[in-house]
Order: C-alpha cells, then sequence, then structure tokens
C-alpha cells in the first residue's frame, strides 16, 4: 500500500473538469496527472475509471478537453465510492474494465 497520499510526479496543470477529480482523490491515494488532449467533442462531463497495473487509470471528459489521472494505492471500489460523492453528481460515471 501507498504510505503517502497527495500528488505524484512533476506535471501541475490540470483542467477545471478534472480539478475536483483529483483533489478527490489525493485525499486517499497518490495521483499523477497526465497529459491533456484539446478539442473533444464531448456533450457532458464524465469520468471512466478502470483498473491499470499497478493502479487505476481516471479519464476525465469535458465538453473541451480530455486528462487521464493515474491514481496509485486505492481500489476499484473505494474510487467508485469516492466518486459517487454527490460533489460529483453532474459527472457521469464509467467503472469497470476497459
Amino acid at each position: 500500500m501507498v504510505k503517502h497520499n497527495g500528488r505524484a510526479g512533476t506535471h501541475t496543470t490540470l483542467t477545471d473538469a478534472a480539478r475536483p477529480v483529483a483533489k478527490a482523490l489525493e485525499k486517499k491515494a497518490r495521483v499523477s496527472y497526465g497529459q491533456i488532449n484539446a478539442r473533444v467533442g464531448a456533450r457532458s462531463l464524465s469520468i471512466k475509471v478502470v483498473p491499470m497495473e499497478g493502479g487505476l487509470k481516471v479519464t476525465v471528459v469535458s465538453k473541451g478537453s480530455r486528462q487521464e489521472l493515474h491514481v496509485y494505492g486505492l481500489s476499484l471500489v473505494e474510487a467508485e465510492k469516492i466518486l459517487k460523492d454527490p460533489e460529483f453528481s453532474n459527472y457521469h460515471l464509467n467503472v469497470g474494465l476497459e
């Protein structure tokens, strides 16, 4: 299990949509901010959580961008519980296999 919670890595930029997601997950796990892809044609906010080797891949999509977060030290069930909080009620949540 991870000894420290918070941010991992050196990339410091978060999209407006990914910021609350990352901050909530950082309370219980280590989160590495990934690359931001612009010009995404999404119609609504969404969060997709899938397992990856050693952690979870969390993809946050908004109307104009997509950002991937890598989360370490948190199970799929724990991440789902955090992201089902009313704070994220305006996000469509997908949890499971890729």
